[in-house]
């Protein structure tokens, strides 16, 4: 039983941003495709979930780029879970050509009962013969991103049916591009960000809108996004580090 995937590709047409390069929605894409995969083979995917009742949730995740990726450059992709906490377990990625980094990136899952939507102990989610890998990955921890109500306007997001996802909501993925097109491209290009932290606080579905307010601290980028009756969906926080 392999402890973590790993596959070799290129980076495609598909993936890539009008400068030719990996974007940050396609990398986050990419691993949570990873995560999919990898839980399937080990027995922890939507096959064996469904029968249980049971589903991945994503509370966290982070991405930090070392440096941009061109479109066609051959990389590795890598990802592998961590040993679970009680509730939380954490799922590392990596981009790397050689031995140079370029990508390092975690979420922070948690499993819910589909029925109650209550959050289950992890203590038997796994394989008892898992040996989980002994890389640590990134070893930074998530950045405790506040709730704010005192934001600049920064744009609406109405969600799509293609914004929808195999558990009725939103996609995490989903929140990401919404906010990459709330920046113009020129804003893209003066910031360089290369660090970006979401949390998903809770659900939104087909119809919402999202409205977004921003804070900038520091040359760091926060965001919330949040319903019109002003519950929060989510944080987020971009930077260049």
């Amino acid at each position: 039983m392999e402890n973590r995937l790993i596959h070799e590709n290129y980076i495609l047409p598909s993936r890539s941003n009008r400068h030719a390069t990996l974007s940050l929605s396609s990398a986050i894409d990419i691993f949570m495709d990873m995560a999919m995969e990898h839980a399937e083979g080990l027995n922890v995917g939507i096959t064996e979930f469904n029968k249980k009742e049971l589903f991945w949730v994503a509370a966290k995740t982070k991405i930090h780029f070392n440096r941009e990726i061109k479109m066609a450059e051959r990389v590795e992709f890598m990802t592998w879970p961590q040993a679970p906490g009680k509730i939380k377990s954490d799922r590392q990625y990596r981009i790397s050509k050689g031995d140079e980094i370029l990508v390092t990136g975690k979420t922070e899952w948690v499993v819910i009962d589909t029925e109650t939507k209550g959050i289950q102990k992890l203590d038997k989610i796994f394989p008892d013969d898992l040996i989980f890998c002994d890389d640590p990955g990134d070893t930074s921890d998530f950045e405790r991103l506040r709730d704010f109500k005192d934001g600049e306007a920064f744009g609406e997001y109405r969600v799509r049916s293609v914004d929808i996802d195999y558990g009725l909501h939103m996609n995490n993925v989903a929140y990401v591009r919404a906010i990459e097109g709330l920046f113009s491209s020129e804003e893209w290009d003066e910031r360089k960000f290369n660090t970006f932290q979401i949390d998903y606080k809770k659900s939104c579905y087909e119809g919402d809108v999202l409205i977004f307010t921003k804070k900038e601290e520091d040359g760091r980028f926060f965001l919330r996004g949040a319903l019109e009756d002003d519950t929060t969906i989510i944080l987020a926080v971009l930077s260049r580090k």
